[in-house]
């Protein structure tokens, strides 16, 4: 038997129907794009107020729903690309349309594509470089991917030069050596166009901003403000401990034609040594560092210019400084970094913490300075393009770090010009001392990674850091030892 239904029977049957509503995404689909637009199309209006009230999407992800057809079709945008590789659940509660029917709840599922990239780059300890982190010369670096990739696709460049890529195995991770690289800023970059083994390409480039430096690697104890160590630099106190790890060493004239060192530390390291006594400029260094002077003694003329200034002074004390009898005395006296920290804490907690301003310059218009000598102070410093640093070698003497045995390492050399003043200081024995203007301002000339630049010093506080200058523009002082000779 056929039975007939009328048209307008069947409208009025469809009628009764709920309103029904597609994805552009089936449900389990994959490799859907991160970028890609959630497409809603309803067989009757929709009101965009209900349908915001009643969407969601799991793990939550911002984004924006607007009309793309009239009032049937919409679209949800992703105010940011997907995670890739995954899985995301699209929900509608139930709701109902502008005319009343019901729109049923429900929900459906995609995965994203795989976006193939770097997840990180480390050293070879597992440090994870980040843009500003800093790596030693000759490094090896370890690329790693979230995918398997077609090795031969991927071109990594580190500033000019292109590296060997070691891979692993599953073709997830590479490694290479900076062996080849100077020292300095570097780029990192991986150029887009790369794929994975399932075809997907890398989409942007990659760029990691690093840095190749020396860096002293040495246990040192911190400190809440400078310690300025009176350090000797005679022919018998040569080589010393410690002065690795010194962030500035200022080198000058005493008597008798010999140069004294004043370190100033803001870590120090296990030993340090030998000490002997300041003198006048060592007071000016210590006002202007703000930290304690460390010393072995006092001649009677450098007392009475303290007190009309007075420094913060720590004398050779029992129980803190000891005489080894691995050097001839005087120059036999030495110091432990714990020490230097007891000191501070428990005869001078009173001064203020301060730090070393420090920071990586950047210069422009240098000449090529891969040697440089210092006729008052008998020193010819020589640049080391694999590490970037000067040795030092001073009356055809190359210096080293007895902690380290390793060639002193100078990450910035500054010759200082200033006034320079012998002084009769009346001892009855006719002895004359040097001094130094550290309180006006001169010339300088400043040696940066083999590089040469004039500039200018200045006092702007008697009691704060000088300040350097090429062009009128400021140089910080960079991580590091820097070597400072006050020169007339």
């Amino acid at each position: 038997m056929v039975v007939l239904v009328s048209a307008g029977a069947y409208l009025a049957y469809q009628n009764t129907l709920p309103t029904t509503v597609t994805s552009n995404y089936a449900n389990g689909q994959k490799d859907v794009p991160t970028d890609g637009r959630v497409i809603l199309t309803f067989s009757r209006s929709m009101g965009l107020d209900a349908l915001k009230g009643g969407f969601s999407i799991s793990p939550p992800a911002a984004g924006n729903i607007a009309a793309v057809s009239g009032d049937t079709t919409y679209a949800w945008t992703p105010a940011k690309p997907l995670a890739d590789l995954t899985s995301y659940t699209v929900s509608l509660k139930a709701m109902t349309d502008t005319s009343h029917h019901q729109v049923r709840a429900i929900h459906w599922t995609f995965t994203t594509v795989i976006v193939p990239r770097v997840t990180s780059v480390t050293t070879s300890d597992g440090t994870s470089l980040t843009d500003g982190s800093e790596i030693d010369p000759g490094a090896t670096l370890k690329l790693t991917f979230n995918d398997a990739m077609v090795p031969i696709t991927i071109k990594v460049n580190l500033g000019t030069e292109v590296p060997n890529l070691q891979w692993a195995a599953d073709d997830r991770s590479a490694t290479f050596t900076t062996t080849k690289i100077p020292s300095g800023p570097l780029v990192v970059n991986i150029a887009p166009g790369g794929r994975d083994q399932t075809g997907h390409y890398v989409p942007a480039a990659f760029n990691l901003k690093t840095g190749i430096y020396y860096h002293d690697h040495q246990h040192t104890t911190a400190l809440p403000y400078p310690a300025l160590i009176q350090i000797p630099n005679d022919e018998l106190a040569v080589d010393q401990n410690g002065l690795q790890a010194a962030g500035v060493v200022f080198e000058y004239l005493a008597e008798g034609g010999i140069t004294r060192l004043t370190a100033i530390y803001q870590s120090v390291p296990d030993l340090i040594g030998p000490m002997r006594s300041s003198r006048f400029i060592s007071l000016k260094i210590a006002r202007h560092y703000k930290g304690l002077l460390f010393q072995s003694g006092e001649s009677q003329a450098t007392a009475s210019r303290a007190a009309q200034d007075p420094v913060p002074q720590f004398f050779d004390t029992i129980g803190y400084q000891f005489r080894t009898g691995s050097r001839y005395a005087p120059d036999n006296l030495m110091m432990t970094g714990p020490s230097v920290l007891a000191a501070e804490n428990n005869f001078f907690s009173g001064i203020a913490p301060f730090t070393v301003p420090k920071a990586r310059p950047t210069l422009t218009g240098g000449s090529g300075a891969g040697s440089v000598s210092v006729a008052e102070h008998y020193s010819v410093y020589t640049y080391d393009p694999v590490n970037g640093t000067y040795q030092k070698n001073e009356s055809d003497h190359a210096y080293s770090d007895v902690n380290l045995g390793q060639p002193l390492r100078i990450e910035m050399l500054i010759v200082l010009h200033t006034q320079e003043t012998l002084l009769n200081v009346g001892d009855g024995h006719g002895a004359h001392i040097h001094d130094f203007n550290l309180d006006s301002n001169g010339a300088v000339q400043i040696y940066y990674k083999g590089l040469g630049y004039q500039g200018a010093w200045a006092s702007t506080d008697g009691h704060g850091p000088l300040t350097f200058t090429v062009g009128g523009q400021p140089v910080p002082l960079p991580p590091g030892l820097v070597w400072i000779d006050v020169t007339a």
